[in-house]
């Protein structure tokens, strides 16, 4: 496999974060600072997740008629999928967000066949949002989202990840190609930390530097041959 295209959903597939969107209509509480918890180090993500998760406490049907006339998808997401089964690469989607939230817009947009899904899973129920996490792959990892991008990186020659948040930096850190949402707090924290990384607004951008990439590395093989 020469590439695996892994990208995070709240934020960078969509326009808007969905998870945050759920927290601030329905949260019963202060989830902002558990927020500022995972910041400091306080906490890992999945425990960020599961405290916030807690504060929840609708059901899913509240949670996606909410969420239905907020949300849209980042332009051209639809191009990066076409480039990655032209190509035989997998793309897959790898978030901290609700996974029947993800399913639903996949599905909305027809694309829920096209791409894999890497989410814990969570249930609404009348004492919050349960999650239940994916075994992790290898102890090194930071959280499931480096653990997924550790793991590709076994199967692939390269990994490209994209994504917008804090949630995603050492998955992103990790990745051969790295894609972030211009503006976002995670190219931000990438000029803070020296982190390059490729700026896009939408997904067309992300397939035009993969595609010149693979361009440039077939002519450097070409010349070595």
């Amino acid at each position: 496999m020469k590439l695996a295209v892994l990208s995070d959903f709240d934020g960078t597939v969509t326009l808007n974060d969905t998870f945050e969107n759920v927290l601030a209509r329905f949260g019963k509480g202060d989830w902002r600072t558990v927020d500022e918890q995972y910041v400091r180090g306080e906490i890992t993500l999945e425990e960020c997740v599961r405290r916030q998760g807690a504060m929840v406490r609708v059901s899913s049907s509240q949670i996606l008629g909410y969420l239905d006339g907020v949300t849209e998808f980042r332009p051209n997401f639809d191009k990066l999928i076409e480039f990655c089964q032209a190509n035989h690469f997998p793309i897959v989607i790898v978030s901290a967000g609700l996974d029947f939230v993800i399913k639903h817009f996949l599905t909305r947009e027809m694309f829920r066949d096209k791409v894999e899904l890497c989410a814990a899973s969570a249930k609404a129920t009348p004492t919050g949002i349960k999650f239940k996490w994916p075994k992790p792959k290898s102890n090194r990892s930071m959280n499931f989202k480096d653990d997924m991008v550790r793991y590709y990186k076994q199967k692939a020659d390269s990994v490209a990840y994209v994504g917008d948040g804090r949630w995603d930096l050492h998955a992103l850190r990790n990745a051969d190609r790295r894609f972030v949402i211009r503006n976002s707090k995670l190219a931000e924290l990438c000029k803070e930390q020296e982190i390059q990384a490729t700026t896009i607004i939408d997904f067309q951008e992300v397939v035009i530097s993969l595609q010149k990439q693979m361009s440039e590395r077939d002519i450097r093989k070409g010349n070595s041959e």
